[in-house]
């Protein structure tokens, strides 16, 4: 090995508090204190260049360093990926004594397997996986958990952490999860690789966009124009005189309906499974004449009822405001009534939360405070179907 590549020394190490220290053919040493570093093998195969950890030092010294580059640089000149060879090694190491390392993308179904309890059904695994199918996996999916690095965590995040913010931080919450997970269950793995990797990244900057809603006083106009006989103009007209979500529109079903209250099952209410209660909506008397048209369309037990006899998707709402032109989105709707009940039924706030189905008051108010008002929020849906519907 040609001495001109050994451009450190012990001395020139001990010397260095901070920095990047580089002693050539790839090998450099990031020093982050007195006598604490890390050594970093940099090369590049098939044009692409990665950074190879090999190691802290002072645990890891100057000529063991420059051994293990020697030998990884051996296999790189042959063609082989250091990276991908170290990788196999660490894989058979732990299949060889019994150890949990699953690939980051049975990891991922592991995790939902293990807490699909608190997940919702309906499509709720599906989405919360959404973010981590689109960025993780392509990229990391074949990948042994115990194998990744800061630096796969920050290939992953960097291009969505100046220009994705929402879904960045989607992505590391959800990819901190799984690897929390494998480190409970003694997979080598470092519980910190993603804090880590975020705060290398540095500070986001992000403002917040509320999502769009239709000014109360306009909102006589947009539900008049819903003059279709279809499901899709049928809920956004239930959805806007019940200020309900809709996933519980979408989903809601004749059975659910006796006389003038509509319950909504936990499953169809926003929170964790298991902590959520069902949901007792007032409804109004135009309310229930759209209830009872659908009930003479529908065929399959559902008020609003989409393709192949399923109940109709969110989308097909978000689709009729944006063939009219209309700005505020469906949850919108929900913003709408709450500002009328503000500038017009002063004194209504703890009813008007209650039709959000909103928690009200702290943990020992609420075991006092029992009732779900079930009469002042009929009076109070009542006179906005009134508004509404003139």
């Amino acid at each position: 090995m040609s001495r001109a590549r050994h451009k450190l020394s012990v001395t020139k190490i001990k010397n260095t508090e901070i920095g990047v220290l580089y002693d050539g053919g790839g090998l450099q040493l990031q020093m982050y204190g007195k006598n604490r570093g890390k050594w970093i093998y940099r090369y590049c195969l098939i044009g692409n260049r990665r950074d190879m950890g090999l190691g802290t030092y002072p645990s890891i010294g100057l000529a063991d360093a420059r051994s293990q580059r020697d030998a990884w640089e051996r296999k790189k000149n042959r063609g082989i990926d250091p990276i991908s060879a170290r990788d196999e090694e660490r894989a058979k190491e732990n299949f060889q004594q019994n150890k949990y390392d699953p690939t980051v993308a049975k990891a991922i179904d592991h995790w939902l397997e293990n807490n699909k309890d608190d997940l919702k059904r309906g499509g709720k695994a599906g989405r919360w996986r959404s973010p981590l199918d689109v960025h993780v996996i392509p990229k990391l999916g074949k990948r042994r958990v115990s194998t990744l690095t800061v630096a796969d965590i920050k290939r992953v995040l960097a291009p969505l952490w100046k220009s994705k913010v929402p879904t960045s931080e989607k992505v590391a919450q959800r990819t901190r999860l799984v690897l929390k997970h494998c480190h409970l269950h003694e997979c080598t793995v470092d519980p910190q690789i993603v804090n880590k990797a975020t705060e290398q990244l540095g500070a986001q900057s992000h403002v917040t966009r509320h999502i769009e809603a239709t000014p109360w006083e306009d909102v006589p106009s947009v539900y008049g124009r819903l003059h279709k006989k279809t499901s899709s103009h049928l809920a956004l007209r239930f959805l806007i005189l019940t200020a309900a979500r809709a996933a519980s529109i979408c989903g809601a079903q004749f059975s659910e309906i006796e006389n003038d209250v509509w319950t909504v099952p936990p499953l169809r209410i926003k929170g964790r499974e298991g902590k959520t209660k069902e949901v007792r909506i007032p409804l109004s008397l135009e309310a229930l004449r759209i209830a009872e048209d659908c009930r003479r369309r529908s065929k399959n037990g559902f008020l609003f009822p989409g393709h192949r006899n399923k109940a109709i998707h969110g989308n097909a709402l978000l689709k009729v405001l944006n063939e009219m032109g209309e700005e505020g989105r469906p949850h919108g709707f929900r913003s709408s009534f709450k500002d009328w009940t503000r500038e017009t039924e002063a004194g209504t706030w703890q009813v008007a939360e209650t039709s959000l189905s909103h928690v009200v008051g702290g943990t020992v108010e609420r075991s006092y405070h029992r009732s779900d008002l079930l009469a002042p929020r009929r009076a109070l849906m009542l006179k906005w179907s009134q508004f509404v519907c003139p």
